[in-house]
């Protein structure tokens, strides 16, 4: 052991010692669809760590009703007991439901508008940047500038 891990070696850090945390590889998260309303994270975890470590369960939530959206994510230490679990579990009857177990990938990035941007709604029309073509909306095809002169009423 060399330089900082020796004077880390065994140190707390916000009360959790050093030597437990562990890091784990993409490959090692997996998908969980299908899941039953009735299933907790606690029930997926035991069915998934019979195939290896389990070092994370996450069942996705609905944000209104606070009930599951029916899939999570289950992350293992190791991508072999990851790549196990789905071989043997893909198809599995959990809860009365059958799962679909696949491997996890990034969510794609949300595309920009004007909602999240703080802004307020319509900012993009309201930012008094012109433009020498006509917006497009794919519904309807292109947007004519409207140039009022609110100043005469």
């Amino acid at each position: 052991m060399r330089g900082l891990a020796r004077s880390l070696h065994g140190r707390l850090f916000n009360g959790v010692s050093l030597m437990t945390v562990r890091t784990y590889t993409e490959g090692s998260k997996l998908f969980v669809g299908g899941i039953s309303f009735r299933t907790t994270e606690d029930s997926l975890r035991e069915a998934f760590a019979e195939h290896g470590e389990v070092i994370d369960t996450k069942i996705i939530l609905d944000r209104e009703t606070g009930r599951s959206r029916g899939f999570g994510f289950v992350t293992f230490y190791k991508e072999e007991d990851a790549e196990t679990a789905l071989s043997k579990l893909n198809g599995f009857n959990l809860d009365g439901r059958v799962i679909r177990v696949d491997r996890a990938t990034a969510r794609p990035p949300r595309p920009a508008s004007d909602f999240g941007s703080g802004m307020g709604f319509g900012s993009s029309f309201a930012s008094g940047a012109s433009s020498s073509e006509p917006a497009q909306d794919e519904d309807w095809g292109s947007i004519p500038s409207l140039d009022a002169d609110m100043s005469k009423q």
